[in-house]
């Protein structure tokens, strides 16, 4: 039987057929149901409880022995009343004033709420010494928390000390700060600190999730194209699949069909991923309203700023970027598999994929000097332009710099479109080593051999 000319008849069928047989495969239902369950119910339960244990541990803290009394022993020049500091912070503490630490020490009446505070200056700098009592049930970080406070707000006293009027004593106590901004034709484009920050920790995060997320998807489904190749060629029925199907259509339509049953899981995860994040935290904080936990307050802050930060568009293409991606590497595993004549050549020739994936990584980075450090931001990724444009490469950079917007829709195409001819030649390519390696018994040949091998298919095709 004359195999079909059109080297891409029957693509529909293998892709169907093998989508079925991945999807209703019992290990990838269990994996897909549990692990996005997790994320879903696990991740807001967790908020929950380490919100929770913040408030709690609030709450106990309160209940440990606090300050209550000052003996204040100032040994500076000038007099102040230490009890204006109740109008800044620790309102229940009362002040008493003695001329030494000796006469305040011999003062203390009540040790497990009673704190000396000695002031000294020496070489024209204040300094500031609690002392804790013998005896005393109040904790070191406690009076350490008190003499910071009383360091932070010296100044008051100082101003007392000099004897200011209330109105100058105002105008020092306004609070001075600095920005830089940049002149631009629209004012919208002034963008505001926070959000500039989350920006660049952006830029730093997402290409090291980007690698994660490539390899772990590499890992689980490279292997099984890999396999899956190899164990058709040494089938019986290898020789009846390739009178009906040209091998380039068997490895596009296996190709297409495992990475959309890779991709379709991955989205699950990472939609149950985002849901159980930002719907975890607003759990959180409609449970615990004014819980303190940083984690669970930054990722509201995300939320409510994501519209200013993130680009709908540009995460379209981002997604379709990483699955063109996937793809791309999933031809590799094509590749090492039909080179591949037995199990046991596979722990030979897969190590192409993954050295591939950790050397386009490596490319990526950029280490900016010292000097160019501060311009350069967070992000150690390079800027190089063709960085986006090279297959391999572009999954670490192009979906980080379309989902913050740094990068427009034409080049986007651009990337996507050189992914695109990746793809083609990778699946090619490992279609005509698949049907010249067919009938090949032995170790996995050299480059030199392969294409010594793959030239004398061809000649023998072309002699008939």
């Amino acid at each position: 039987m004359e195999m079909k000319r059109n080297p891409l008849a029957g693509t529909g069928k293998v892709y169907s057929f093998t989508l079925k047989q991945l999807l209703c495969k019992k290990a990838w239902i269990i994996t897909t149901v549990l692990i996005g369950a997790l994320f879903l119910i696990g991740i807001p339960l967790i908020f929950w409880g380490i919100s929770a244990a913040a408030n709690d541990d609030d709450g106990e803290d309160t209940d440990k022995p606090t300050v209550k009394t000052v003996l204040v022993a100032d040994e500076t020049e000038g007099t102040a009343d230490y009890n204006l500091l109740k109008a800044i912070g620790y309102e229940d503490v009362s002040y008493t004033s003695y001329d030494n630490a000796e006469a305040a020490v011999a003062a203390v009446s009540d040790a497990d709420s009673t704190l000396v505070l000695r002031i000294t200056k020496s070489d024209g700098t204040y300094l500031i010494t609690a002392i804790l009592p013998e005896d005393t049930a109040l904790s070191r970080s406690a009076a350490s928390a008190f003499a910071d406070f009383v360091s932070s707000n010296f100044k008051t006293v100082l101003m007392e000390k000099a004897q200011l009027s209330p109105e100058a004593a105002a105008l020092l106590s306004v609070p001075i700060s600095s920005a830089v901004s940049e002149l631009k034709e629209d004012a919208s484009d002034n963008q505001d600190d926070d959000e500039n920050g989350m920006k660049e920790v952006f830029r730093f995060v997402i290409p090291f999730m980007m690698v994660m997320l490539m390899y772990m998807m590499v890992i689980l489904y490279g292997q099984s194209m890999a396999n899956s190749v190899m164990l058709e060629k040494t089938s019986k029925l290898m020789e009846t699949i390739l009178t009906a199907v040209h091998p380039v259509a068997l490895m596009t339509g296996k190709l297409f069909a495992t990475a959309t049953a890779a991709v379709l899981q991955i989205l699950i995860w990472l939609g149950c991923l985002l849901g159980g994040i930002f719907g975890g935290a607003l759990f959180a904080l409609k449970m615990i309203p004014d819980t303190q936990n940083s984690t669970v307050q930054t990722i509201d802050m995300i939320a409510d700023n994501s519209g200013s930060i993130f680009s709908v568009p540009g995460i379209i293409l981002a997604l379709l970027i990483i699955a063109l991606s996937f793809l791309l590497y999933l031809c590799l595993g094509a590749v090492s598999g039909a080179m591949a004549s037995k199990t046991e050549d596979l722990a030979k020739t897969n190590y192409v994929f993954i050295l591939v994936i950790l050397a386009s990584f490596f490319l990526c980075l950029s280490f900016p000097s010292p000097e160019t450090a501060p311009e350069s931001g967070m992000s150690l990724v390079s800027s190089a332009a063709w960085l986006q444009y090279f297959p391999f490469t572009s999954v670490f950079v192009t979906p980080g710099r379309l989902i913050l917007g740094d990068l427009g829709i034409g080049p986007a195409l651009g990337a996507v479109a050189c992914m695109l001819l990746g793809v083609a030649l990778l699946i090619w390519l490992a279609a005509v080593i698949y049907k010249a390696l067919v009938l090949y018994r032995g170790t996995p040949p050299t480059p030199k051999t392969l294409l010594s091998m793959i030239r004398q298919s061809k000649e023998a095709k072309s002699a008939k």
